[in-house]
């Protein structure tokens, strides 16, 4: 607006100097300038749009020139949060052999696993697992699992924690008792004897002329009736052996002949042969019942008498 009211004064002061130069005029006298008051503005407010503070100009100043750029407000950055210490690394489960010398390490918890190896005294291990009483402990032995009685070893206070394996092998079978040769065992002593030995006499011959040698058997007290019921008078000597039943009545031997003469009631005879002999009562099933007489034969040997009573 200044300038246009400047370039309208210029022109019109030219035009009043070409008015004086026209001939035949007479020149017109040049006014006294005026000065021209300066105008006055009123501002008109302008309504502007918000724009991003990136991309907002700078306002105009009222003499048209451009003001500073405001720099835009930097961008709060959020504090750096506390950092936060990293948490302590957790005990691992171990035990440390505690028994002087070595313990043995076995292939399972208790004592009738199999031995795999064994640990000295000050030997540490990392725990895997225990058993479900929590008194063995499971762990790596060479490549395989190993496991050792907590009575060997001190744990740490991690090893509460462990779990229950769950690879326990079963218990070993026990082995089969080794088998042992029959012992010999001595026969069960027979029954009490239903009769005892009452008497052995032997009697020989003035000379060797005969052939044969006479067991007389008697069964009983000669006082009494003799004894039968069943039961056999056996001999067994060295040319063989004879069983006949005891008589229900007393005979007599060498009737006559004095001191020669004895009752019986059981007669064997056999042929003569230099030995021992053997002679017993027996019952009807041929169980000996009475006690064994035995005896020598000599080469003269002729009688031999044989008593027996009920026990």
């Amino acid at each position: 607006m200044r300038l246009r009211i400047l370039v309208l004064f210029i022109v019109a002061l030219a035009l009043a100097a070409c008015a004086g130069m026209r001939p035949g005029r007479a020149p017109t006298p040049t006014p006294a300038p005026v000065k021209t008051q300066r105008p006055t503005f009123t501002a008109t407010p302008i309504r502007q749009t918000a724009l991003p503070a990136a991309t907002r100009s700078a306002p105009v100043s009222a003499q048209g020139a451009t003001a500073t750029p405001v720099p835009p407000s930097p961008t709060p950055v959020p504090p750096s949060p506390t950092p936060v210490p990293p948490s302590p690394t957790p005990e691992k489960a171990s035990f440390t052999v505690s028994s002087p010398g070595v313990s043995n390490v076995r292939a399972g918890p208790g004592t009738n696993y199999p031995r795999i190896g064994e640990v000295r005294q000050g030997q540490t291990f990392e725990i895997i697992a225990k058993n479900q009483t929590g008194t063995w402990w499971q762990f790596d032995f060479n490549g395989q699992n190993g496991w050792i009685s907590g009575e060997l070893v001190s744990a740490n206070a991690a090893a509460r924690d462990v779990p229950v394996a769950t690879n326990i092998p079963a218990p070993p079978t026990a082995p089969p008792a080794p088998t042992r040769p029959p012992q010999p065992t001595s026969p069960p002593p027979p029954p009490p004897a239903l009769f005892v030995q009452a008497g052995i006499e032997s009697r020989d011959a003035g000379n060797t002329n005969f052939d044969l040698v006479t067991f007389w058997g008697r069964l009983g007290k000669t006082g009494d009736y003799p004894i039968s019921g069943g039961y056999r008078f056996r001999v067994s000597a060295p040319s063989g052996t004879a069983e006949v039943p005891f008589g229900d009545a007393w005979h007599n031997a060498y009737p006559g002949l004095g001191n020669a003469e004895f009752r019986y009631n059981a007669k064997i005879e056999l042929p003569r042969t230099v030995g021992g002999y053997r002679a017993v009562v027996v019952d009807g099933s041929g169980k000996e019942v009475g006690e064994v007489i035995s005896g020598a034969l000599n080469e003269r040997t002729h009688d031999v008498i044989l008593s027996w009573w009920p026990r």
